[in-house]
């Protein structure tokens, strides 16, 4: 049972304040897994990451925040995602949706068929990826 005092503060607590500590929180969990699972130390991160160790310690504690690059650098050298972005439709739908509100006359618009014949390669593997 919580006390009334946690219960005002945890009342008056704006949304988007709880909404970031679940997902920082989530964030640093996921990490923390990760670096056990592969046996990697937070020194051996920081320097395959080209960081300051303090930086590591930083984020992981809380007292430093991620950027969107720094979570892709740390996905990219764990080998596993961190956040995970639902995804209710495809790449061509969603486009088509965005340039239909851009271009809201008639005349401008592309029929979703066509449009989604002209960005087929939006879901096929790029050459790119490919290469490496």
């Amino acid at each position: 049972m919580r006390s009334k005092t946690a219960q005002r503060i945890l009342n008056e607590t704006p949304e988007e304040v709880r909404i970031f500590v679940k997902l920082y929180s989530d964030i640093v969990v996921r990490i923390s897994e990760l670096l056990k699972q592969e046996g990697i130390t937070q020194k051996e991160l920081a320097e395959k990451m080209n960081k300051m160790p303090s930086e590591i310690s930083k984020w992981l504690n809380g007292d430093h925040n991620f950027t969107l690059k720094s979570l892709a650098k740390l996905e990219a050298e764990l080998g596993a995602p961190l956040l995970e972005v639902p995804k209710t439709e495809n790449k061509a739908t969603a486009i088509y949706k965005v340039l239909h509100k851009v271009t809201p006359t008639r005349k401008h618009r592309l029929k979703p068929q066509s449009f989604k014949n002209k960005l087929k390669y939006i879901n096929q593997p790029s050459e790119l990826a490919n290469a490496g």
